[in-house]
């Protein structure tokens, strides 16, 4: 189990009005909030393009309801840890916002870049293809 914020006590609903304010504060174009069966996610639009985070839901099996309620605000404190973070990377000039949010973008079709690069054809393409060295050439 993830230790970063394993007994916090915020609220998802606070958790959620400051990765709205992260992203605001940092000129994102529009944000959004949604749930699903599966669990919840964001999505947001920058320089017209669309990404989407999702936040599934914890592994429900043999744990009480206030562990999976813990489990469920921890996840929402990580997720607003994780935007900041890349949020200042951009901001100091160390990567892009494509470098940070790639993986997040969404395509055409609803998936996202991370979405389409586990699909089953492409795994087998990128693992039959010759990588380059790493560090040392």
């Amino acid at each position: 189990m993830a230790q970063y914020a394993k007994n916090t006590s915020v609220p998802i609903s606070r958790s959620k009005s400051q990765i709205e304010d992260t992203l605001l504060r940092y000129g994102i174009e529009e944000f959004g909030i949604g749930v699903n069966p599966r669990g919840a996610g964001i999505i947001f639009k920058n320089d017209g393009k669309v990404y989407k985070i999702n936040v599934p839901n914890p592994p429900c099996e043999n744990i009480t309801t206030a562990q999976y309620k813990q489990a469920c605000r921890q996840r929402w404190r990580i997720l607003l840890l994780s935007i900041k973070a890349k949020l200042e990377e951009i901001e100091a000039g160390l990567k892009s916002f494509n470098d940070q949010f790639l993986a997040d973008m969404a395509l055409p079709d609803g998936s996202t870049v991370s979405d389409f690069m586990k699909l089953p054809e492409n795994v087998k393409r990128l693992e039959q293809t010759q990588m380059s060295k790493l560090l040392m050439g």
